[in-house]
């Protein structure tokens, strides 16, 4: 399945869910074993969800103070 064709979800999460996703992304960046092991697309995916979570921090921490 390509993007395109990929249902569109969305997750109700508290600030708690949010740092522990963060948490286990970062960790498997990390651990990320590589290429061939894994696609290199993974890393890059990785990444982008890293960077989306420390936004979704970053926004929360910024509406709450």
């Amino acid at each position: 399945m390509n993007e395109e064709d990929a249902p569109e979800l969305h997750l109700d999460l508290d600030i708690e869910d949010v740092h522990l996703l963060y948490h286990c992304v970062c960790k498997r960046i990390e651990t990320w074993e590589g290429y061939p092991s894994r696609h290199p697309s993974e890393q890059e995916h990785l990444d982008y969800l890293k960077n989306w979570l420390y936004r979704l921090i970053l926004e929360y921490k910024f509406k709450s103070m």
